[in-house]
């Protein structure tokens, strides 16, 4: 597909703050412990059902509590971006939120070696290169043209790390000593790619990032964000 010039993941956007209202208590329900170390505020069911269930609890629609679809599905999807990049220890230098303030994609990434990746399109990754382009889904790969994933590797080709699934390969790794295909650095620049952009969409500010020393570099509200209150007793030990 030649030199990759621009990337798109396509998931879904940033939480919002909650403004549910206040329902009866569920019995049994521990509500300070389920809070954690999050901002105390009225029971609700959507964010902790009754009883037994079988759907994803909408917790994770809230600033409170997570990033939203954005930070659910993106982990996976801009894990796979960085990876495709060669940018697994590092990460963009500059995200810029689209110019419509109500606006829930579009927000771009940009690395230092020029490449754009955008946030919205299709379901997954797409990576446009100089000579085509390549989708990565659940369960589906394709290119335009169709010869880019049908034609077999050559010799002198990269070959990607042949995992077999993160469970055994971690198992593996205990015993060879080796880094697993997505170690502790990996998952952290990863998730690190997804909170950039939230934190973009929720300030509508371009930010520049530093990510050797993981901080925004002369930007002192920026970098306040970095972190957040925490009720007591869920603070981080002092170092």
């Amino acid at each position: 597909m030649g030199k990759v010039k621009t990337v798109s993941v396509g998931v879904g956007g940033p939480s919002v703050w909650c403004d549910l209202p206040e329902e009866e208590m569920e019995p049994g329900l521990d509500w300070n412990m389920w809070l954690g170390a999050a901002p105390m505020r009225p029971y609700n069911s959507v964010l902790s059902p009754r009883g037994v269930h079988n759907q994803f609890p909408a917790w994770r629609d809230y600033r409170e509590y997570s990033g939203g679809s954005h930070t659910d599905m993106g982990a996976h999807y801009y894990d796979i971006a960085q990876w495709a990049l060669g940018m697994d220890e590092s990460g963009p230098v500059e995200i810029i939120p689209p110019d419509d303030p109500e606006a829930t994609s579009g927000m771009c990434y940009v690395y230092e070696n020029g490449v754009v990746m955008t946030h919205g399109g299709r379901a997954g990754c797409t990576f446009v290169g100089t000579e085509g382009r390549l989708h990565i889904g659940r369960g589906n790969l394709s290119s335009e043209p169709e010869s880019i994933v049908k034609e077999p590797l050559g010799e002198g080709d990269v070959k990607l790390y042949n995992s077999p699934g993160h469970h055994r390969d971690w198992v593996n790794c205990i015993r060879s000593r080796k880094r697993p295909v997505a170690d502790v650095e990996v998952g952290a620049r990863s998730v690190t790619v997804v909170h950039l952009g939230n934190l973009a969409y929720w300030h509508r500010r371009k930010l520049r990032w530093n990510p050797k020393k993981w901080e925004f570099p002369g930007d002192a509200e920026a970098n306040g964000w970095r972190d957040v209150e925490r009720r007591d007793p869920w603070q981080l030990p002092k170092v």
